[in-house]
């Protein structure tokens, strides 16, 4: 950097640089799957030309997949995720907590501190609140395979250590995992919603005795 602005903390970690956009929270509240399938409607649309990440924090014991973004670039108007639970879970409840962090948002007025890029980008502004990263991951710990699940199924399970009281990036579990020559339901949650000590990442394909998957490298993300 030639130019612009940078702010370093106390432990050498970048907090504020004029080239790369801060994820700034936009919405949060609740959610509801006991019908089987969680929809959310911002109070106010989310103008941001990128889809939001969405944040979980499940109440208790259950995995969304499927997310969708609701809306277009500029008018984001919600989400949409399908809810699983299973008898296997322990502590099943179908409700959570959710943020909505967006960036490149407009400007807002009054006081304050703001940075942009050179493309007149928002980047930062100290009017909006910015997620906090508690922990995160790239790979997971294999701590389950079942290869008769249902009598039809094969299941594969991956955990990570949980962060009390964070939450989870879910939006990116937007689609199926390949696992040549079969198609994996994956969702993010957790399994055990009383200890709520790790959160998992569970793998379901249609077929008796697939081949164990060893290897899930989607990144883990926590924050505040």
């Amino acid at each position: 950097m030639s130019y612009g602005a940078l702010f370093i903390g106390n432990a050498g970690q970048v907090q504020i640089d004029d080239n790369y956009p801060c994820y700034m929270e936009v919405a949060s509240g609740s959610y509801d799957g006991s019908s089987g399938t969680v929809t959310v409607t911002y109070p106010t649309a989310i103008n941001s030309p990128n889809p939001p990440a969405i944040f979980i924090r499940p109440d208790g014991a259950h995995v969304l997949r499927y997310m969708r973004n609701l809306g277009s670039p500029g008018n984001w108007t919600g989400w949409t995720a399908v809810l699983y639970t299973d008898s296997g879970f322990t502590g099943i409840v179908r409700t959570g907590q959710y943020k909505a962090a967006a960036l490149y948002l407009p400007r807002t007025g009054g006081y304050g501190l703001q940075v942009f890029d050179s493309s007149n980008r928002l980047l930062f502004d100290s009017n909006r609140r910015v997620l906090t990263i508690l922990a995160g991951a790239q790979t997971w710990s294999k701590v389950g395979y079942n290869g008769n699940y249902q009598s039809n199924w094969t299941t594969d399970t991956w955990g990570n250590a949980y962060v009390a009281g964070s939450y989870v990036m879910a939006s990116h579990f937007m689609a199926g995992f390949v696992a040549p020559p079969n198609a994996a339901e994956i969702g993010i949650g957790f399994l055990n919603g009383t200890a709520k000590t790790q959160i998992n990442v569970f793998a379901m394909r249609v077929g008796r005795g697939l081949a164990e998957i060893t290897t899930f490298n989607w990144p883990l993300v926590m924050v505040n």
